[in-house]
């Protein structure tokens, strides 16, 4: 099964329709899917670690609601090219400072609402963008390089004095600030991201059930596309290598980003201070984080 060919079944697999599939219909799917790449791993570790890269990097585009469509429809919408794709942005104009925001993954810039109507209030300038392969962006590939290049370009364009990315969007961010020292950023706030990509990782395959060789194969196919392995993409070496003041927002009852890891790239970022929070989960959509990002925002611009 070429990669072609596995992109079209995990998008039926996996699209709108996969909520609603029976279960044991969606289980034994998954189960062939799994075989098929298993059995490839004993004859070519590196080409079915190719085929599970492939799954990993396409993500469900998911369908944005009415609600989401009205709120964005109040943003001026430019699309910008990247690699020959388009990354879609938007833009609530404003007098004050300018924040960028980069959602999670499976995610949308509609997730940011509360946060945008909060900051408009005060008068700041707000732009998101849909991440690679999400939202009204084009491309049916995602991943965390892509997504910082994604971030770089949105970034270079409009000069934002805050970035705030979450969950995936904020594993691209520090990924970003440490390769592009970016002058022009006074602060930035990581919100839920997952420490190191091999966790994530490692999520993914006890999901899919993959076997050593797929893993091993899998490892080999990363190294081979990003020139990066895997134990090199990690939030704290991006820490250590990131100058502008920082803030991290982590959770307790987080399932996808370590709290305790949170608290430990403090260490690693300078100039940079830990929120804590419980009950939240991952999403961390709620109104006083946002009014804490104020905070941090006021704090720096005195």
């Amino acid at each position: 099964m070429g990669c072609f060919r596995i992109r079209i079944f995990l998008s039926t697999l996996l699209g709108t329709s996969f909520t609603i599939m029976h279960p044991f219909v969606r289980q034994m799917a998954i189960s062939a899917l799994r075989f098929r790449i298993n059995t490839t791993a004993f004859f070519s570790p590196l080409q079915a670690g190719k085929l599970a890269l492939d799954i990993f990097r396409t993500p469900r585009r998911g369908r944005l609601r009415e609600q989401d469509l009205t709120f964005l429809e109040g943003s001026e919408q430019v699309k910008i090219q990247l690699q020959g794709q388009d990354i879609q942005t938007y833009r609530w104009i404003g007098n004050g400072p300018t924040i960028l925001m980069a959602h999670g993954w499976e995610s949308n810039s509609a997730r940011w609402r509360t946060f945008i109507n909060l900051f408009r209030k005060k008068g700041y300038q707000v732009v998101a963008l849909d991440a690679p392969g999400h939202g009204g962006s084009s491309s049916d590939r995602f991943d965390a390089h892509i997504y910082g290049l994604a971030i770089q370009a949105v970034a270079e364009q409009h000069q934002p004095d805050f970035i705030v990315g979450h969950s995936a969007g904020g594993m691209a961010l520090l990924y970003y600030l440490s390769f592009a020292q970016p002058a022009f950023v006074k602060g930035s706030i990581v919100v839920a991201a997952p420490s190191t990509l091999r966790m994530v990782l490692n999520n993914f395959c006890k999901i899919m059930g993959f076997n050593r060789q797929t893993v091993k194969g899998l490892d080999q196919a990363i190294k081979e596309c990003f020139t990066l392995s895997a134990d090199d993409f990690s939030l704290f070496h991006f820490a250590e290598k990131t100058n502008c003041p920082g803030l991290l927002m982590f959770d307790t009852d987080d399932v996808i980003a370590s709290y305790s890891d949170g608290q430990r790239l403090k260490d690693y970022w300078k100039n940079s201070q830990f929120k804590g929070y419980s009950g939240l989960g991952h999403s961390m959509n709620n109104k006083t984080v946002a009014e804490d990002m104020i905070q941090f925002f006021e704090s720096i611009q005195g």
